[in-house]
């Protein structure tokens, strides 16, 4: 039996309780109850990932400018992680963004969060800059940016190699 398929749709208010579960156990350092009121407002851009019933993640984005989309919160569930599900997240917050007409997406990520900011290099995000004392404690963050037809021209590039890869050689004597 295959394991249950990661599902993104759109926060809906009854997910509430788990997006408070998950933005505590990601984000300790804030009031998670100030969070979901913002996130509420933004609905339009508030996605949630579900595993079965229960909700492992949520992404939240909103348009910034005229052409900049912004990823304001992603959290996955620690249990969940390392499983490609904030990758999911970010390819459907992405989408959102091209689809809405913008062309650029970025995000603030801690300076010690090296698992994120790997992940989003991997996705093509760059540091643009140092906000100093971004956080609430002090820390500072970086702020990333991508062009959003760089970041998909990317993604299927990536697919391309990965299908390849898992192809078998081609035995040249059993096509003669």
């Amino acid at each position: 039996m295959n394991p249950p398929t990661p599902i993104i749709r759109r926060y809906h208010p009854n997910d509430e309780y788990s997006i408070l579960m998950l933005e505590a156990e990601a984000f300790g350092d804030h009031n998670p109850y100030e969070y979901i009121q913002f996130y509420e407002f933004l609905h339009d851009g508030f996605f949630v990932c579900t595993i079965g019933q229960d909700i492992v993640g949520f992404v939240v984005g909103y348009a910034l400018s005229e052409t900049e989309g912004h990823i304001f919160s992603l959290a996955v569930s620690k249990f969940h992680r390392n499983q490609g599900i904030a990758e999911l997240l970010v390819d459907h917050i992405c989408t959102y963004f091209l689809l809405k007409g913008l062309s650029k997406a970025s995000l603030e990520v801690r300076i010690s969060n090296e698992p994120a900011i790997h992940l989003y290099k991997k996705l093509g995000f760059l540091p643009a800059w140092v906000e100093s004392k971004y956080y609430s404690d002090g820390e500072d963050g970086y702020v990333m940016m991508v062009n959003l037809n760089f970041y998909f021209h990317q993604k299927e590039q990536l697919r391309i190699l990965e299908s390849r890869k898992n192809k078998e050689p081609v035995d040249k004597k059993k096509m003669n």
